[in-house]
C-alpha cells in the first residue's frame, strides 16, 4: 500500500517518502525496470529537470532505504539511478520501488545498478510512445487520486491542512502542492532543497494557466504565486483562491492546467470546502442526463476521408449537480458579406491528463437501453465505462455506430429502468449535415490571405463554427488547443475569415515553419431545437442533441 503522509510545519507540506509494503529482492539477480511515472500523479512520464519522479520494477534494491538529509544521495542501500548517463538524486529506495529527482532535462535511457548488476536501459519515450513531462499533484494517501495535498492559508493563523474536519471556505486561498508544473527561476540545484529567500524562486513564465473547481474555474491572476516550495526538494507550491461561487462539499474535484513547454492537465485530487469551515457538508445528489448523436469526418492532407458515428448517453449523478449553461452563438459573420470581421476569443481547447474516480460521482443505470432511427434497427446500447473530462469511473450508455447512418430524421433512445433510473425515451429531430465545398485538405494558410469556405446542405436554423485548431506533437503532451474562430448560421453557406495573426504562439515550431492545424467545421443545432427530457431518478432532467464535425489536416504559417 502506497503512503505520502501531510505534516505540519510552515508550509505543512509533505513527505515525499513513499512506504512501500513489499517482497525483497531476489538474490543475484539484475534490477528491472517496468515504469517511470511522475510521482505525484503516476502518469507515464519523461523525466524533466528538478522533477520527482517514481520507478516502479523488480530488484531495485537489496532492501529498503530513504534519505536521511540534503543533499539526497545519488546511492542508497547499494542503489544508483542514472538518466541519460547523469546520476539522479535518490529520496527512497525499495525492492519495487524507487523516488528520485531527475538530474536533466533530457530524459534519455534510465538505468538502475546494484550490487546484483544494471538494468536494461529503459527509454521512457519508447516505451510508452506519447508519454511527455508530465505534472501531478499530491494526495494524502498518495494513490495518485482522492484528497490532495492543500494548505488552507489565512493571513491571520498559521496554514492549516485541509481535511473534512478542517474546510476552507469559498473564497479563501489555499495552496496546493505537487511536480512537474512549473519552469523555475533562478533554478534550484537538484538534491538540494529550494532555499527560503524573499522572493522565493518562481515560475519563470505566466498566463494560460488555471485551476478548475468541479467544473468552475479561477480566473487568471487568482493566484498570488506559484513556485518551488521552499525547504523542500522538487516540489511546486500553488498559490490560488477559491472561487466565491463554487458548491460546497467533502470531495470537491480540482485540477490544474499548467503550460511547461505544452498544454495539459494535472489528475483531479479533492478538497473540502465549507462556509463555515470546520466539519464539510455534502450538498444533495442530483443528477443530470445529456445525449449526444454525433458524427465526425476526418480528411487527411492527403485527401483520404473517414468516418466515424457515435451515439452517447450520460446519466450522471453529483453532489449539488446542476444543469449546464445552454450553449450561446453570436453570427459573427453576418449577411450580406458573411466576412468575419474578426477572430472570436479561444473558446475551445482539450487538455490532455490523467483521470480519477472523485466520491459521488456516479453513472446511473437506466436497464436495458435501445436507438432506433432512419436505416438504423431497433439497437441496443451497452452500459460502458466512461470519462468525463478528468473525471473517472463512471459509465454510460454508448454504442458506435455504421456510417452513412446518422442522417436527417428522428432518432430515439429508449430505456427500460434500472437500478438508479425509471423507464423514458427520447425521441429527437437530428438535422441534416452540412456538404463542404472548398477543398481544404492539405491548404497552407498564411499570415496574408483570408480564408473564405463554402458549404451547401445542412439545417438552415443550425450554427457552423470554424475553429483553427493546433494540434502540438505527441512528444509535447499531445494537447489541442482552438486560438481563433468564428460561427454563422447554416444557412448563410459561406464564411470568409480574416488573415491569421499573430495570436497563434509559436514557441514549439516557430515563426516561418508550417505549424500543423486542423480546420475543423462543427454544425450544431440552434439552442431553441435541442431536445428536453425526463426520466424518474433524473431529478434536473436532462437534453438530447446533435453534432455534425468536418475535420481536415492543414498548415499555418504566419
Amino acid at each position: 500500500m502506497l503512503s505520502k503522509c501531510v505534516t505540519t510545519g510552515r508550509l505543512a507540506a509533505l513527505t515525499l517518502v513513499a512506504l512501500v509494503g513489499s517482497a525483497g529482492a531476489v538474490d543475484g539477480q539484475a534490477p528491472v525496470i517496468t515504469s517511470v511515472v511522475n510521482a505525484a500523479s503516476y502518469q507515464p512520464t519523461l523525466p524533466d529537470y528538478g522533477v520527482l519522479d517514481t520507478i516502479f520494477g523488480a530488484n531495485l534494491a537489496a532492501g529498503t532505504a530513504e534519505a536521511a538529509g540534503y543533499p539526497l544521495p545519488t546511492t542508497l542501500a547499494g542503489t544508483t539511478v542514472t538518466v541519460g548517463g547523469t546520476a539522479a538524486p535518490l529520496l527512497y529506495v525499495s525492492p519495487t520501488q524507487i523516488n528520485f529527482q531527475s538530474p536533466t532535462p533530457d530524459a534519455g535511457a534510465i538505468v538502475v545498478s546494484t550490487a546484483a548488476g544494471s538494468s536494461a536501459p529503459y527509454n521512457p519515450a519508447t516505451a510508452t510512445p506519447n508519454a511527455w513531462p508530465a505534472g501531478g499533484l499530491f494526495t494524502v494517501n498518495g494513490s495518485g487520486c482522492g484528497q490532495g495535498a492543500v494548505l488552507n492559508n489565512s493571513f491571520y493563523v498559521a496554514p492549516t491542512v485541509n481535511s473534512p474536519s478542517n474546510s476552507a471556505a469559498p473564497g479563501d486561498w489555499i495552496s496546493i502542492f505537487g511536480t512537474g508544473l512549473v519552469y523555475l527561476y533562478p533554478r534550484v540545484p537538484v538534491g538540494a532543497p529550494t532555499p527560503v529567500l524573499s522572493p522565493p524562486p518562481r515560475t519563470a513564465g505566466g498566463g494560460y494557466v488555471y485551476f478548475d473547481f468541479d467544473g468552475l474555474t479561477d480566473e487568471y491572476g487568482n493566484y498570488t504565486w506559484y513556485g518551488r516550495a521552499p525547504g523542500l526538494v522538487g516540489v511546486d507550491q500553488l498559490n490560488v483562491r477559491i472561487p466565491a461561487s463554487v458548491r460546497e462539499g467533502c470531495a470537491v474535484p480540482i485540477f490544474f492546467n499548467y503550460l511547461t513547454g505544452a498544454f495539459a492537465n494535472t489528475q483531479p485530487v479533492t478538497m473540502a470546502i465549507h462556509a463555515g469551515h470546520g466539519q464539510c457538508v455534502d450538498p444533495p445528489q442530483a443528477a443530470y442526463g445529456q445525449i449526444l448523436w454525433q458524427k465526425t469526418t476526418n480528411t487527411t492532407a492527403a485527401g483520404v476521408t473517414s468516418e466515424t458515428e457515435t451515439f452517447l448517453a450520460s446519466l450522471e449523478s453529483s453532489p449539488g449537480k446542476t444543469v449546464p449553461v445552454a450553449p450561446a452563438y453570436t453570427d459573427e459573420c453576418p449577411p450580406p458579406s458573411h466576412v468575419c470581421p474578426s477572430y472570436m476569443p479561444s473558446t475551445l481547447g482539450t487538455y490532455f491528463g490523467p483521470s480519477c474516480p472523485v466520491p459521488g460521482y456516479r453513472g446511473l443505470d437506466a436497464g436495458k437501453a435501445a436507438i432506433q432511427g432512419p436505416g438504423l434497427a431497433k439497437t441496443a446500447v451497452p452500459l460502458l465505462p466512461y470519462q468525463d473530462g478528468p473525471l473517472g469511473g463512471l459509465q454510460a450508455y454508448q454504442a458506435a455506430l455504421a456510417s452513412g447512418t446518422l442522417q436527417a430524421g428522428t432518432y430515439t433512445f429508449s430505456a427500460a429502468g434500472g437500478a438508479d433510473l425509471g423507464p423514458f425515451q427520447a425521441a429527437l429531430p437530428v438535422g441534416a449535415d452540412v456538404q463542404i465545398q472548398t477543398p481544404l485538405a492539405g491548404v497552407t494558410v498564411s499570415n496574408c490571405n483570408p480564408i473564405t469556405i463554402q458549404w451547401t446542405g445542412g439545417d438552415p436554423n443550425a450554427w457552423v463554427t470554424v475553429q483553427l485548431v493546433q494540434q502540438a506533437p505527441p512528444s509535447s503532451g499531445g494537447y489541442q488547443v482552438s486560438f481563433i474562430g468564428d460561427q454563422t448560421r447554416a444557412s448563410a453557406g459561406t464564411m470568409t475569415l480574416p488573415a491569421i495573426d499573430t495570436q497563434i504562439p509559436t514557441t514549439i515550431w516557430g515563426v516561418g515553419e508550417p505549424m500543423p492545424f486542423t480546420i475543423v467545421i462543427e454544425e450544431d443545432p440552434d439552442p431553441t431545437e435541442i431536445l428536453t427530457f425526463s426520466a424518474p431518478g433524473l431529478s434536473l432532467g436532462g437534453q438530447a442533441t446533435w453534432k455534425y464535425v468536418h475535420t481536415f489536416e492543414a498548415k499555418v504559417i504566419i
